[in-house]
């Protein structure tokens, strides 16, 4: 650092210093952007693949979604058609029951022209011989109390009460119809049944019964779901094979066991693929059944061959599992149109980043040239201003100084009249003394033999002792007094010494007892102002002690001093009290004073501060607690911290 303490060396780096600033910072900046371009390049790429794939995902999801929207629509609606079927069918079957009925009935007295059971055989027969849906679907007939009348492709049922009778899941259905006879309605139901020439299995059907009142019993037919839905799988199949999207999308569908019920090539349909590999020897329609089967749908990566070519390639497909008929629907896309777009697009995005990269360059050459010209201007500007202020530092640095050195003459002369005080007090003493010692004499010369010659040298012997005692004291007084500052080694106890000699009959009469525990530490500085430290702080405490009327509480002011590393604490309290808080934080304050009707500046322990300060040291206020010879008292600490050896 010894380098900057030349003022021609500071100046030197303010006019060309930030010329290196500047070009450092162009250069990260640019450096800055081109990365950010490279990244925005990366990111904008990665996007395009994102978006590409989001895109794509999203349309094979919704057209997968769509064919099942459309299977269940078309379930539904042909649920609906099938209900509608079988009861037209039911109402023919009613009508041709009625007509028999009413045609065996005489027209004049409303009296059957044979028996009702005769009657009731007719229908039963003709019902029997009306079937549909290539011989699948027939007619039955039941009663009120569950006993089946017609059944003709499960004869053995006839004439059995099945009231009670419990479909495979446990479900009464003969209930059922003896409810609507009961109510004489009409209504749709589904329950299990077994097929003609089948016991083994019961199917879910669809039935539909009607009120025959003239047999108080029910009219009814019905359909195998199972039945109708090969049908209605034909009918879905041949309709999901036209579906086509986008350029090449289309919609593929295998069945539990692997065999290809859709796809674009008709080569495939009815096919079965399970044992189909890819170029990576994985199965691959074994991965799409096993994928659905634990997953019911969602996204597959895989490789998969074109169905026109021979040629694989990465391939997404959204698979969904139709559970109903266990069919594995899906549909995807190719990957190598993505890679072949992000490619084209890299190029043209790779072109553009460069020509934006060298427009960078350009700018910020230019931008820095432009950078370093404004901070050479500013520099000359900036050194000028610096050797205008170094000029005003130095002669705002000179008032200062003098300014303290008034401030601390000025602190000097505040307790002067009370100095001057103790002077007149310690010179009493001698001047008695000398007094006495001249009288003698005299007298000794006006009555010769008077007195012996040791008494007359004993007298005079008292006259030279007491003119040194008051040319110390005259000493003592004028170094305190002396403005000027001399820095040099002293030892801080023969300085707190001085001190004491200089208030030491004011003490006297404040009836105040020092108590000390002073080390003989030395220290470099300016012992005359730490003399004037101790003298404002002691007088305080002395001025605060005067103010106690008829108290009769031993007045006590502790001196301790003691070494702690490279430092110095000296430690001055009494025992008056303490300082009200409210005023504790402002006592070190220019002018502040709480003696102004007994003449304070209210510089004192502000100069005290400054002082302190200025040889590198630290001066603290604090309230503490303390005992002494067994009794509690509370007092005013200040704390005087200063360095072994001060370097001002």
């Amino acid at each position: 650092m010894k380098y900057l303490d030349s003022e021609k060396n500071i100046l030197y780096i303010i006019k060309y210093g930030a010329i290196i600033p500047v070009l450092l910072f162009s250069f990260i900046i640019t450096n800055i952007f081109i990365e950010q371009k490279k990244q925005d390049l990366e990111k904008e790429i990665q996007t395009q693949k994102t978006n590409y794939l989001n895109q794509n995902k999203k349309i094979i999801k919704n057209e997968i979604s769509n064919v099942f929207n459309l299977i269940n629509d078309e379930i539904k609606k042909s649920e609906d058609i099938l209900k509608e079927l079988i009861k037209d069918k039911v109402y023919e079957a009613h009508k041709v029951a009625t007509t028999l009925y009413n045609e065996e009935l005489n027209d004049k007295n409303n009296i059957p022209l044979r028996t009702k059971k005769h009657i009731f055989e007719t229908i039963k027969h003709a019902l029997t011989g009306m079937t549909y849906n290539n011989g699948r679907g027939y007619f039955f007939i039941d009663d009120i109390n569950g006993v089946k009348i017609l059944q003709p492709f499960n004869k053995e049922f006839e004439g059995k009460n099945l009231f009670e009778y419990e479909d495979v899941k446990g479900y009464k259905f003969v209930k059922k119809i003896a409810e609507t006879i009961k109510n004489k309605t009409e209504t749709y139901d589904k329950y299990y049944w077994y097929k003609p020439n089948s016991k083994e299995k019961a199917f879910e059907k669809i039935s539909f019964y009607k009120y025959f009142e003239p047999m108080n019993a029910a009219i009814g037919t019905g359909e195998y779901l199972v039945d109708f839905e090969e049908y209605l799988k034909k009918k879905i199949l041949e309709w999901i094979r036209k579906i086509k999207y986008g350029e090449n999308g289309y919609i593929f569908i295998y069945d539990e066991n692997g065999v290809c019920l859709s796809h674009i090539n008709k080569e495939y349909i009815g096919v079965n693929k399970i044992n189909l590999q890819n170029k990576e020897g994985k199965y691959l329609i074994k991965d799409l059944l096993s994928f659905t089967k634990n997953n019911k749908e969602g996204y597959l990566h895989y490789f998969s061959s074109y169905y026109n070519n021979n040629d694989s390639s990465e391939k997404i497909s959204y698979l969904k599992l139709f559970e109903k008929w266990n069919w594995t629907v899906g549909t995807g896309f190719y990957l190598d149109k993505l890679n072949n777009e992000i490619k084209q697009r890299e190029k043209e995005l790779t072109k553009n980043n460069e020509l934006v990269i060298n427009k960078i360059l350009t700018i910020s050459i230019i931008i820095t040239f432009l950078l370093i010209a404004i901070s050479f201007y500013i520099s000359n500007i900036i050194a000028n201003k610096f050797n205008q202020y170094k000029i005003n530092i130095e002669n705002e640095t000179a008032k200062t100084i003098e300014k303290e050195k008034l401030l601390v003459q000025q602190s000097k002369m505040a307790v002067m009249g009370e100095m001057i005080g103790n002077i007149a007090h310690q010179w009493k003493q001698p001047l008695s003394l000398i007094s006495m010692s001249n009288t003698l004499i005299k007298l000794n010369k006006e009555n010769e033999g008077l007195n012996t010659e040791e008494e007359i040298s004993e007298a005079i012997n008292n006259i030279d002792n007491s003119v040194i005692h008051l040319t110390t004291t005259i000493d003592d007084f004028r170094n305190f007094f002396n403005p000027n500052k001399q820095m040099t080694y002293f030892s801080i106890e023969a300085t707190l010494e001085k001190t004491f000699k200089l208030v030491s009959s004011e003490f006297k009469n404040s009836n105040i007892e020092i108590v000390k525990n002073i080390s003989n530490t030395c220290i470099s500085g300016y012992q005359n102002e730490l003399l004037q430290v101790f003298i404002n702080i002691i007088k305080n405490a002395k001025d605060e002690f005067t103010k106690i009327e008829n108290n009769l509480q031993k007045h006590y002011l502790f001196i301790d001093t003691r070494e702690e590393e490279d430092k110095v604490i000296i430690k001055i309290k009494d025992n008056i009290g303490g300082i009200k808080e409210s005023l504790i934080n402002d006592i070190f304050k220019p002018y502040f004073t709480t003696k102004k009707d007994k003449g304070g500046t209210g510089i004192g322990l502000y100069m005290s501060k400054q002082i302190i300060e200025n040889m590198n040291g630290e001066l603290k206020v604090s309230n503490v607690n303390f005992n002494y010879r067994g009794i509690a008292y509370k007092g005013a600490e200040f704390t005087i911290t200063l360095p072994k050896n001060t370097d001002i």
